[in-house]
């Protein structure tokens, strides 16, 4: 479970994320990948486990007014959630 320590970490520097009717601050990062010579992004957000606890494949998350998909769910076994999102058409 995540302490209050750990929780903090996601308010001081997390971003506000819209998945259902729900708010969840977590950590919104769109790396740069490179693969077979072409540039592509695979956004993730990371948050608490407990704040995404029914979220599924294919489920709606609005992050900075952008809306996204979710594509994949990791829940990592320590209380925290990685979200792989592709950005929604």
């Amino acid at each position: 479970m995540l302490t209050t320590v750990e929780r903090g970490f996601f308010v001081d520097f997390g971003t506000a994320a819209t998945i259902g009717a729900a708010t969840v601050t977590g950590i919104f990062d769109v790396p740069t990948a490179e693969a077979f010579g072409m540039l592509g992004t695979d956004p993730t957000f990371t948050c608490a486990a407990a704040d995404v606890s029914g979220i599924a494949a294919g489920q709606a998350v609005t992050i900075n007014a952008v809306s996204y998909t979710v594509t994949a769910v990791k829940p990592d076994g320590t209380g925290v959630t990685v979200l792989t999102l592709d950005k929604a058409a």
